[in-house]
């Protein structure tokens, strides 16, 4: 593969086309990388039928956005249902024996797409890089234990050895990974095969994520939100990870002070309004933000939130709302669940301890910019890209 000519890669994943993972992972590297005579078309599977016409319209509304980044959205089965893994390795089989010539190499999102692309390397014969993106065995363990005792008892014996093979086989033949935390490379060092990794965490673009007073001031207003007023801001899904129960004692306990404002900004609002109905109040707005609005709520808020449950899953974890929060200058109020996180942030200065956070007050802007400018080595796309172009080859600009 020579350096300084155009290549070409596939990015495979089973996540349909969602509204903000799928922005901030998936589509600002793709765009990154054409900066280095890298084009990357996108190839991504729907398994989920209740998921499949927001995929659609997010497709859609993607396309607009962006005509240049080729976007394929297909139907797959379910991941969860028992043999779906050799129909959904069928339809991959047949997209790569039909278009492999056109790519140098193949990057794969998580352990099931990386695992299946693997299986089909006979076929493709392309390099796979394995983009782990977390502890998948734990991942499913937590889910399976809210699921009824059927369900449970199929996928103990079924799911979870099927998802510890999958990890295996992408240690042993991967030609490339990717981790996003040491404590995610840590589980796998013993018995990754490949020498060609970078442990990144999930980049940020700093020029979508960034603290500006004027932005502050003027959302601020937009939301009537009063100078003596402190904003505690949350941004993320409904899911039970997230320590919900946790958070709602936060939240009723922080309500008690007149001058506290809550916002939940999330793409769940239904699951939110339902949760925190107790809680809903002129002092406590559940909205939905679209990515490009959400910089100016992270600017309008003083503190935002970042509380979730003690468990592998969450320490090996990198949330891309994390660094959103630290290039935005926000102090973060953490249980310390989420190794890298706190170690980044006490390193970057927003760190504050939820024991503390009755105490503590909101930075003034110079304050934040100096907070901002610090997680940009941490975070930054443009920091961190160095990392991708090092792994895939490429030649630096």
């Amino acid at each position: 593969m020579m350096k300084n000519q155009q290549r070409r890669a596939l990015f495979i994943l089973h996540e349909g086309v969602g509204s903000t993972i799928f922005n901030s992972q998936v589509l600002e590297h793709v765009k990154d990388m054409a900066n280095f005579n890298l084009t990357i078309d996108i190839l991504s599977y729907d398994t989920f039928e209740k998921s499949w016409e927001l995929s659609q319209k997010n497709l859609q509304k993607t396309i607009e956005k962006h005509p240049n980044i080729k976007i394929t959205l297909k139907k797959a089965a379910n991941i969860y249902m028992p043999f779906s893994s050799v129909y959904n390795l069928v339809l991959l089989i047949s997209f790569l024996t039909k278009h492999r010539r056109k790519y140098d190499f193949i990057h794969a999102r998580a352990d099931y797409t990386a695992f299946l692309c693997i299986l089909a390397k006979p076929f493709h014969r392309l390099p796979v890089y394995w983009d782990c993106r977390g502890d998948a065995v734990d991942e499913l363990k937590d889910s399976l234990s809210r699921k009824g005792k059927l369900v449970r008892r199929i996928g103990n014996v079924y799911l979870v050895p099927f998802s510890r093979l999958s990890a295996y086989i992408n240690t042993k033949f991967s030609y490339g990974a990717i981790f996003v935390s040491r404590a995610l490379h840590a589980l796998f060092q013993d018995k990754l095969r490949t020498k060609r990794y970078h442990i990144i965490p999930c980049p940020v673009s700093e020029q979508k994520f960034f603290f500006d007073p004027v932005l502050r001031a003027g959302m601020r207003q937009e939301l009537n939100i009063k100078d003596n007023q402190v904003v505690y801001l949350y941004s993320g899904s409904m899911i039970a990870y997230q320590s919900l129960a946790d958070q709602y004692k936060v939240y009723k306990g922080l309500l008690q002070k007149e001058n506290n404002v809550i916002i939940i900004a999330t793409s769940e609002p239904d699951k939110a309004r339902d949760y925190f109905k107790d809680l809903i109040q002129d002092r406590f707005i559940i909205t939905s933000v679209s990515f490009d609005k959400m910089n100016a709520y992270y600017n309008l808020a003083d503190f935002a939130f970042l509380i979730r449950e003690a468990k592998q899953l969450n320490f090996v974890a990198s949330p891309t709302k994390h660094g959103e929060y630290c290039l935005t200058g926000l102090p973060v109020i953490m249980n310390d669940t989420v190794d890298q996180a706190r170690e980044f942030s006490q390193a970057i200065g927003n760190y504050v301890a939820e024991s503390g956070m009755e105490t503590a007050m909101p930075l003034p802007d110079d304050v934040r910019k100096d907070i901002a400018s610090r997680a940009v080595s941490f975070y930054s796309r443009k920091i961190l890209n160095a990392k991708y172009i090092d792994l895939y080859g490429l030649e630096r600009k």
